[in-house]
Parts: C-alpha cells; sequence; structure tokens
C-alpha cells in the first residue's frame, strides 16, 4: 500500500515537472506593478523597449480599470519630491512619477562626482539645454538590450516547432511580444510625461523636503520644459493636456482665417472631444479593451498547453528579467526629456551653511527654500545674517575648518544664471522673532500684570451688556426626537 501511494506521488510531481502549465497561468497575473513601472521609465519616445513577460494579464486588467476612472497610464510617484518655484516662492507637492524619478537618479549621478561624505547638504546647480533632435540611426543600451532578448525569446519559442511542430509557444511568444509593443505605442504616455509648457525660464528647487541632504536647483533658460506644470499632474480627461497631439487637435482661426497664437507664439489649439472627454483618452480605452482581451486568450491559451511548456517558462522568465531591470535602472535626465549641465555643486557641513553658500551664489534663490528647512526660529547671528548683517556669522563658521569658507567672502561665480528679483516680496523673509529676542517669563508676567487702557468712549465697559444674537434660523428635529419638537439657533445677520 505504501509502495503504490509512492509510486503515485512521483507519477504526480513528473507530471508536473514535466508539464508545469497550470503553474505558468498563474505566473502570467502576477507582476504587473513591474510591467507598469517599465513601461513608464520608457514610453513616449521611438521604440518603448519592454519585452513579453509574466505580469502583462495582470497589468491589461489593472489598466483597463484606470483609464475608466482618473484616465491616468503612469504610476503614482514612488519617491517623494517638493517642486519650489524660487521666483513665485510657491511650493507644491509632486503628482507626477516621472519627477520623483530625475531626484531619485541624481543622488546616483552626484555620488560619482561629489560624494557625500560628512556633508549635512548637497545642492547641485543646473542648467537646461535644448533637446537635441535624435538621430535616426541613434539606439540606447534599453533598447538594443530589448531587442536581444526578444530574438532570443522568439528563438527559443521556435524549438518545438522546429523540432516536434507543436506552434502553440511559438504563436504565443509572436502573439504577445507584438501586444507587448502597442501597449507602449499609446500617444497618451508622452502625454502623461512631457508638460504642455516646454519652453521655460522659471528657477525650480527640487527636494524631498525638510530632513533631506539633496537638493536640485533648475534654471529652464527658456529651453526647458515646465517642471511646476509637469508636478500639478494634468488630469489626461483635460482637454488642455491633449493640445500638443496635432492628430488630436486642431488649431484656432479667427474670422479671416488666420490662425491664433499665444503671447509665447505658440499657436491656440484645440483637442477633439467626444461625449466630454477628449478622443485621445477614447483611443487609450478602446486599445486597452482589446488588450485585456488578447491577454485574456492568451491565458487560456497557455492553460491548455499539454507539452514544451518549460519553453514557454523560459520565455517568460527572461522577459521578466529585462523588465525588472529596466524598471530599477537609472536615466539620465536627457532621457526623460530634461537634458541638463551641471554647472555648480555646494556641500557643506551644516544645512544652515549651504542655504546661505547658495543665496551667495544666486541671490534670492537660498532664502526661498530657508522656511522649508527651517520652519522655527533663528538664532541672532543667523537672522543678522539673512537681513543682511553677515560678518558676525561669517566670522564664527571661519573658525570652524570643517564648514567652510563662506561664499559671500569669496569672488562671485559666474554660473549665467541670473538672480532671483527680491523686490516687493523681501518682507516675506525678514525674520523679526529669534531665540536670543524671546520674551522671557519673568517679562511676560509683568506685561499680564500691567493695568488696560480703558475702552474709548465707553463709560463701566465691565458692565455693559452685550448686544443679544438674533434668533431667527429654527433648526427642526428629525420624527424621533419627540422630546423637543423644536430647537432655535442664531441666526446669520
Amino acid at each position: 500500500m505504501l509502495g503504490s501511494n509512492n509510486s503515485t506521488t512521483v507519477a504526480q510531481l513528473s507530471a508536473q515537472w514535466a508539464n508545469p502549465s497550470d503553474v505558468l497561468s498563474l505566473l502570467l497575473i502576477i507582476g504587473g506593478d513591474i510591467v507598469q513601472t517599465a513601461l513608464a521609465q520608457t514610453t513616449g519616445g521611438r521604440i518603448t523597449p519592454v519585452c513579453f513577460s509574466f505580469g502583462w494579464v495582470a497589468y491589461s486588467f489593472s489598466t483597463i480599470v484606470r483609464v475608466l476612472g482618473d484616465g491616468r497610464l503612469l504610476p503614482a510617484p514612488d519617491y517623494p519630491v517638493k517642486v519650489f518655484n524660487l521666483e513665485s516662492c510657491y511650493v507644491r507637492d509632486n503628482k507626477n512619477w516621472v519627477i520623483g524619478r530625475i531626484l531619485r537618479d541624481n543622488e546616483v549621478f552626484m555620488n560619482e562626482v561629489e560624494r557625500h561624505g560628512g556633508s549635512g547638504i548637497r545642492i547641485s546647480i543646473y542648467i537646461a539645454l535644448p533637446q537635441e533632435k535624435r538621430n535616426a540611426m541613434t539606439f540606447f543600451f534599453s533598447e538594443v538590450c530589448w531587442l536581444l532578448v526578444t530574438i532570443v525569446q522568439v528563438g527559443i519559442a521556435f524549438i518545438p516547432l522546429g523540432r516536434d511542430g507543436e506552434w502553440g509557444v511559438f504563436l504565443i511568444t509572436c502573439v504577445g511580444v507584438m501586444a507587448a509593443f502597442v501597449a507602449g505605442q499609446l500617444p497618451q504616455w508622452r502625454i502623461e510625461k512631457v508638460p504642455l509648457k516646454r519652453k521655460s525660464r522659471k528657477h525650480i528647487a527640487l527636494t524631498s523636503g525638510n530632513g533631506s541632504r539633496e537638493i536640485m536647483i533648475i534654471y529652464g533658460g527658456g529651453v526647458s520644459m515646465d517642471l511646476e506644470e509637469l508636478a500639478a499632474g494634468e488630469s489626461p480627461r483635460s482637454d488642455r493636456a491633449w493640445e500638443a497631439v496635432r492628430s488630436l487637435s486642431r488649431s484656432i482661426k479667427d474670422e479671416y482665417g488666420r490662425r491664433q497664437f499665444h503671447p509665447n507664439k505658440h499657436a491656440i489649439r484645440r483637442s477633439f472631444m467626444y461625449r466630454g472627454l477628449p478622443v485621445g483618452l477614447w483611443i487609450t480605452r478602446f486599445v486597452s479593451f482589446c488588450q485585456v482581451i488578447l491577454w485574456l486568450a492568451l491565458l487560456i491559451t497557455v492553460a491548455g498547453l499539454r507539452s514544451h511548456t518549460w519553453y514557454l517558462a523560459i520565455v517568460g522568465s527572461l522577459g521578466m528579467a529585462q523588465n525588472a531591470m529596466l524598471a530599477a535602472a537609472v536615466r539620465k535626465p536627457e532621457r526623460r526629456g530634461l537634458p541638463l549641465r551641471r554647472v555648480d555643486t555646494i556641500m557643506t557641513l551644516r544645512t544652515m551653511d549651504g542655504l546661505m553658500d547658495l543665496e551667495a551664489t544666486i541671490a534670492g534663490a537660498g532664502v526661498r527654500l530657508l522656511e522649508e528647512f527651517f520652519p522655527g526660529f533663528l538664532r541672532e547671528d543667523e537672522n543678522d545674517w539673512w537681513n543682511g548683517e553677515r560678518d558676525q556669522y561669517d566670522d564664527i563658521r571661519c573658525e570652524d575648518q570643517r564648514r567652510g569658507i563662506p561664499r559671500s567672502r569669496l569672488a562671485p561665480r559666474n554660473l549665467d544664471i541670473p538672480d532671483l528679483d527680491l523686490s516687493g516680496k523681501s518682507h516675506l523673509y525678514k525674520r523679526s522673532s529669534t531665540w536670543g529676542t524671546m520674551t522671557s517669563a519673568v517679562e511676560e508676567a509683568e506685561m499680564r500684570n500691567m493695568d488696560r487702557p480703558p475702552l474709548p468712549n465707553v463709560e463701566d465697559a465691565e458692565n455693559r451688556e452685550l448686544p443679544s444674537i438674533r434668533r431667527t434660523k429654527d433648526l427642526w428635529r428629525g420624527p424621533g426626537d419627540s422630546s423637543i419638537d423644536r430647537v432655535r439657533s442664531p441666526g446669520w445677520t
């Protein structure tokens, strides 16, 4: 009896390991977040180098839910970022996945050129460069890797067809490769990753906020995409988001047939709409619905395979490895549509010293970040420094060699970045309350015991009756409140 059970178990395990088709069906529905992140990394260009892999079924179902809801394809930001407009003093929490990755990857780039060491803060200053047109014969490493992996996948899937005449694995692989390619070519990917304004001159600061050791300062120079607009995360359900797509919008003309232009000399365009939504979003919905049907059919087909399933397992594993590496890869800013040139780096032992050096380098930039990193009271010498009396603080700093020489005492650096205009806004940054000027407990008690001056034109103010509140609005109770029929509440006058 025991021998019979052992032989049955061995036979079952042998059959399962020889043809794990049911396991492949399960693998196809996991890893959808990896596929989404890999698409977010590389979409918007000429080729989307995301391979066919496990996880596409789960991704297709989650995508149809998103596009029918908020309409977005990009995942939520996975790295916290605050975006500061150093000119208008506005700050907003980032809602776009791309900006989070720009700051995250900047830490890796800076570690290669200026390591933190014992620094309290590191401020990297960049100037935006014009977007260069890509040569048709230029291929990036991710695209070459995608092409090689896809060729290997198709080659492995062809083995059962060439050796035994079984075409099931080859069919599933080819259809999966084409479906993955189509999913990455949707125009909405570029809509969500690139803002409508692409010639910004703003001074932008990117940081994770108070406690962060990394700050990026980016000067648009009239050639940068508007990071402040991108951080707002405009909904693809909005007609404005699709105005940059010429095939899905039309130019506006006056009564004489002349095209209308914005003050920045960009043509005024209006998106094609259908039933209150942009036509581009309807295209995304239609393609996503077709993808769900296709991937569901592939899932059923995989479950029906009875041989050569190991070849399909190898194909899916190769694609999953490529997608995972692509999703976690570090990419240069120009690969995200933001070519930059680093012009300076500020590294200081203390955060306050770093902000002061930034202020001495780009006038008006450091004071904008002061409220974020130091929301409380300042010391007396710090407050004096920001109000223009810098000698006392700089003298103390020079005594400690680890803190370096203040940039306010060095020759100014020409970074081709204009200073920020503080006219009309300087009163917002002057601190009057510091630790050295706070009222002591004794002084506070004396102030409380002081006689208050009498109210003007009022005799015997303590015996004055307060004016009664006119009660006119009735608040009715429900039927269940039988103990109180009606309650009167004060009305607005």
